[in-house]
C-alpha cells in the first residue's frame, strides 16, 4: 500500500512501446486517445474517460463504407456561376484568408478541384462565398450577405441562410471543414450585429476541436495515424480556434475557453526557415492573440497586480522583437498584415488603459496615470495611422476585415476621451487622428452592418462630451487625405508606415527607427506601483461603457 501511495500520478508507468496495442492497455492505459469512427472521423479521449474503449471496439467491428465525396444535394450548383465563384475566391484570399486562416489554402483548392476529400466540404465552400460576398464591389453580390438597412425581422441573408443551412446538415455527421466553416459563419455574424449567434458558433467550432483532438500532437496521441497533411490541417485549424476564442474574448470581454496549455503551445512552437508566407503570419496572429488571451483573462480578473501587467507588456513587446522581417510595417503592406499590427496597437491599449485614469480629476492623477495615458494616446495614433494607410492603399475600407472595427472605435473612445479632458496643449494631432477614426467607420458601414450602430454611439459621446470634428462624415475622406499630404510635409507622417508601434517621442510623432519600448517600462517601474481595481470599477471612466456597449447586439 505504501509503494502505491508514493507513486504520484505524473510517474505512473506507461505501456507505451510494449508492442501491440493489448487489451489491458486498452481497458487500463493512461494515455491520450484518438480513435477513428465508423465514418473515419478521429476522436479525443483523455486518461480519465472509459469510452476510448468503447469507441475503438466498435469502431474495428464496423467497415467504413463512408465516402468523403461531396455528399450535399447538387441542387445548390447553379447559385454561384464560375466567374462569381473565381470572383468570390479571388476576395477571400486577398483580404481575407491570411488574417483569420482557419484551413490550408492548397489543401482546400486540391478538394475543390476533385469535389472531394475530407478536408473540403460546400458547407466550407460556402461560408468561404458568404465572407467573400460581404466585401464584393458587386452590389447585388454584396446584398446577398448585408442587407441595405438593419432588418428589424432578424431574417438572414440569402447566402448567409444556404451556408448555416449546409453547416446544420454537417453537423450531423460533424468534420474538420464543420469546426471551419463554424469560425467562418462567425465572422458573417458578427458583421451582422448577431453576436451571441456569432460567439456560439465560435464555441461550437472550439468544441468540436477538443472532440477531434485537435489541441494535441500527433506525438502525444495513442492509436493516431495521421499524416503529414492531417496534421498540417489539424494544425492550422486549431489555429484558427484559438484565433476565434480569443477574438470573441476580447471583443466581448469573456474569458477565453481554449487554455493555451504546455502541449497546445507545442502546435505553436517558432517555425522553420521553409516555412511559407501563410504559415508566417498564420503563426504570427496566433502567437499575438495568444498574449491577447492573457490580457482578457488578467483584466477579467479581480484584482491584476502590477507584476502581471509588467510581464504582459514584456510578452506583446517580446512578440514585435521577434516579428518575421516579412511580417514588418511597410508601405504597401499588405492587409493582413496592416491589421496584425492594428491589433498590436489596440493590445496595447486595453494593457494600459486600466491605469490610465481616464475620467480622473487631474489632482488625483499620478505619473504612472499619465505615462499610461500617453501609451494610450499614441497607439490610438497608430491605430489611426494604420486605418488611413490601408484606406490609401486599399481604396477604402469597405474591404478591411470585421475585426479591424474594435480596433478603431477602442482608438476612437482614447482619442475622445483624452480631447475632452483638454489635457493636452495642441490636441490638433488627435483631432486628425479622430477625424480618419471615423471616417474609417463611415466606410465600414458599407460592409459591416454593426458599425452603422457604433458610429451612432461614438455621434452621441461626441456630442455629450463637446467634442467638435469640424466637419460631416461625408467630408472625412477629403479632409483626412489633405491632411494626410500635409502631414507628410510637415514631417508629422500621421499617414505613413510605422516601424515602431507604440513608441513614444515627446510629440507623439513615429520615427522610422525603433524605440526600445521595453527598455521604457524598464526605466519606469513606478509606473506598476500599486495594484489594479476590478474592472467594474475602472470601467466607470469608460465613454463606450457609461453609453451602453455598441457591441453587444444580438
Amino acid at each position: 500500500m505504501a509503494s502505491l501511495l508514493s507513486t504520484s500520478p505524473g510517474s505512473l508507468p506507461s505501456h507505451e512501446g510494449d508492442g501491440d496495442d493489448n487489451i489491458i492497455s486498452r481497458l487500463c492505459g493512461r494515455q491520450w486517445k484518438l480513435n477513428s469512427d465508423e465514418e473515419g472521423q478521429y476522436k479525443f479521449f483523455g486518461p480519465t474517460s472509459s469510452l476510448h474503449l468503447t469507441e475503438s471496439v466498435s469502431s474495428s467491428l464496423l467497415s467504413s463504407g463512408y465516402s468523403h465525396g461531396m455528399l450535399e444535394d447538387a441542387t445548390l450548383d447553379g447559385i454561384i456561376d464560375f466567374d462569381t465563384h473565381l470572383h468570390l475566391l479571388d476576395i477571400y484570399w486577398n483580404y481575407q484568408h491570411t488574417i483569420l486562416q482557419v484551413f490550408d489554402k492548397e489543401i482546400f483548392l486540391d478538394g475543390l478541384r476533385t469535389k472531394q476529400g475530407k478536408y473540403f466540404s460546400k458547407a466550407l465552400l460556402f461560408a468561404v462565398y458568404a465572407c467573400a460576398a460581404r466585401i464584393s464591389d458587386r452590389p447585388g453580390l454584396r446584398a446577398m450577405v448585408v442587407p441595405s438597412q438593419d432588418d428589424p425581422s432578424h431574417n438572414e441573408p440569402y447566402l448567409v441562410s444556404i451556408a448555416a443551412g449546409l453547416v446544420n446538415e454537417e453537423l450531423q455527421r460533424p468534420r474538420v471543414t464543420t469546426i471551419q466553416a463554424l469560425l467562418l459563419l462567425s465572422v458573417i455574424y458578427c458583421s451582422l450585429s448577431k453576436d451571441t449567434k456569432g460567439w456560439i458558433s465560435t464555441g461550437v467550432a472550439c468544441s468540436l476541436a477538443i472532440d477531434f483532438g485537435l489541441h494535441k500532437s500527433g506525438d502525444n496521441l495513442a492509436s493516431a495515424q495521421l499524416s503529414n497533411r492531417d496534421l498540417k490541417v489539424r494544425q492550422i485549424t486549431y489555429w484558427g480556434c484559438l484565433l476565434f476564442d480569443r477574438f470573441w474574448a476580447k471583443y466581448l470581454g469573456r474569458p477565453v475557453s481554449l487554455r493555451a496549455e504546455d502541449l497546445e503551445l507545442e502546435l505553436c512552437r517558432p517555425l522553420g526557415p521553409d516555412a511559407t508566407w501563410d504559415t508566417k503570419i498564420a503563426f504570427a496572429w496566433v502567437s499575438l492573440l495568444l498574449v491577447v488571451g492573457n490580457i482578457s483573462d488578467a483584466l477579467n480578473r479581480v484584482k491584476c497586480s502590477p507584476e502581471t501587467l509588467q510581464a504582459l507588456d514584456e510578452q506583446l513587446q517580446n512578440w514585435y522583437n521577434n516579428l518575421d522581417a516579412e511580417l514588418r510595417y511597410g508601405q504597401s503592406a499588405p492587409p493582413s498584415v496592416i491589421l496584425l499590427h492594428m491589433e498590436y496597437y489596440s493590445s496595447k491599449i486595453h494593457l494600459y488603459r486600466p491605469t490610465a485614469n481616464f475620467g480622473a480629476s487631474l489632482a488625483t492623477t499620478e505619473a504612472q496615470d499619465r505615462i499610461s495615458r500617453s501609451i494610450c494616446i499614441a497607439n490610438a495614433e497608430n491605430v489611426a495611422s494604420a486605418t488611413a494607410d490601408y484606406s490609401n492603399i486599399y481604396g477604402d475600407l469597405s474591404t478591411m476585415s470585421g475585426i479591424g472595427l474594435h480596433m478603431i472605435a477602442t482608438a476612437t473612445t482614447i482619442l475622445i476621451a483624452n480631447i475632452a479632458e483638454k489635457r493636452s496643449v495642441d490636441t490638433s494631432r488627435q483631432m486628425r487622428a479622430l477625424q480618419t477614426c471615423i471616417r474609417g467607420l463611415c466606410e465600414l458601414e458599407k460592409t459591416y452592418i454593426v458599425a452603422r450602430r457604433v458610429r451612432r454611439i461614438i455621434r452621441l459621446i461626441l456630442s455629450l462630451c463637446h467634442v467638435d470634428v469640424s466637419c460631416a462624415p461625408q467630408a472625412f475622406e477629403q479632409t483626412v487625405r489633405t491632411t494626410g499630404a500635409s502631414s507628410r510635409e510637415d514631417g508629422l507622417d500621421l499617414f505613413s508606415g510605422l516601424e515602431d508601434p507604440g513608441s513614444l517621442t515627446e510629440d507623439f510623432s513615429f520615427p522610422h527607427n525603433a524605440t526600445d519600448m521595453a527598455g521604457m517600462v524598464t526605466e519606469t517601474m513606478s509606473f506598476w506601483s500599486e495594484e489594479i481595481p476590478a474592472p467594474s470599477s475602472y470601467r466607470e471612466y469608460d465613454l463606450m461603457f457609461n453609453l451602453g456597449s455598441a457591441f453587444n447586439y444580438t
